[in-house]
């Protein structure tokens, strides 16, 4: 699963997914559109990761 729907809890069985921080990722694209506008002159590609939390359901288990 992907995101974290609401729905993923209610497989059988509940499925394994991955947790997106929206929060951080509008505010991170806010900060780089006001830098972008503050120094349009100076636009620079740039690389941002944004990690996400995996949410352990019973649709995984460890190995080993």
């Amino acid at each position: 699963g992907f995101d974290d729907i609401p729905e993923a809890i209610c497989f059988e069985p509940p499925l394994t997914t991955v947790r997106q921080d929206f929060d951080a990722l509008g505010r991170q694209s806010v900060e780089y559109l006001i830098g972008m506008i503050q120094r349009a002159d100076e636009i620079a590609p740039e690389q941002r990761v944004l990690y996400p939390t995996l949410v352990e359901r019973h649709s995984t288990r460890r190995v080993g």
